[in-house]
């Protein structure tokens, strides 16, 4: 999955030269967080954050005419090529602590993604965005686990709508496989896999 398809198109732009107070009033307007700051060559020069604007001018509307976004933004901000898949634009976000990447082709700005927008994602690729069951599955054989596990779910009438594999479970023992099984139900397929010797943990039906 890539970045292109969950950032934000076309974004809301902010002149560099223009008065904080005039993109504070945009941030309201287009109920953003984040406006991608271009110089008079409509190049990206910098990014102006909501907490950019509240650390600049605190509870002082007035200080907003009085400073521009150059005075404020951060300028040469991070970004991350379109091409970029979503694990690329999450590691930098998360490592490096920012709210949102402006979205580059070549030099030119075609987007912006946030934080919000990988949440968004995760949500879609786990399957919460349709009813489903979670169904978790230890892994202490590692692939050959895996293979049983699938073949199990071959013979299975349920729809599997997502498959991660996670490092390490919560209780800092062997991988695991959480599985989302479309509606809401999900005994038949608890029983399939103990039949084929797979361990289930923490199953949600009793």
């Amino acid at each position: 999955m890539f970045v292109e398809d969950y950032m934000t198109p076309d974004p809301q732009t902010v002149a560099a030269s223009a008065s904080l107070g005039h993109a504070q009033d945009l941030m309201r307007t287009r109920d953003v967080r984040h406006l991608a700051v271009v110089d008079e060559s409509g190049r990206l020069a910098g990014l102006l954050t909501d907490r950019d604007v509240r650390s600049a001018i605190g509870y002082d509307e007035r200080l907003g005419a009085k400073l521009t976004v150059s005075e404020v933004m951060t300028a040469d901000p991070a970004t991350i090529p379109v091409t970029a898949t979503l694990d690329e634009a999450l590691s930098v976000l998360c490592y490096q602590r920012f709210g949102a990447l402006p979205v580059v082709r070549g030099k030119g700005l075609v987007g912006i993604i946030t934080r919000s927008d990988l949440l968004r994602a995760f949500y879609e690729v786990m399957g919460l965005d349709e009813p489903s069951r979670r169904v978790e599955v230890a892994l202490p054989n590692g692939c050959a686990d895996l293979a049983c596990v699938f073949k199990a779910l071959a013979s299975c009438e349920e729809r599997v709508i997502s498959a991660v594999v996670s490092r390490m479970r919560r209780d800092g023992g062997e991988p695991s496989l959480y599985l989302r099984i479309a509606g809401t139900e999900a005994r038949e397929v608890e029983k399939r896999l103990r039949d084929a010797a797979a361990i289930v943990l923490a199953p949600e039906h009793p």
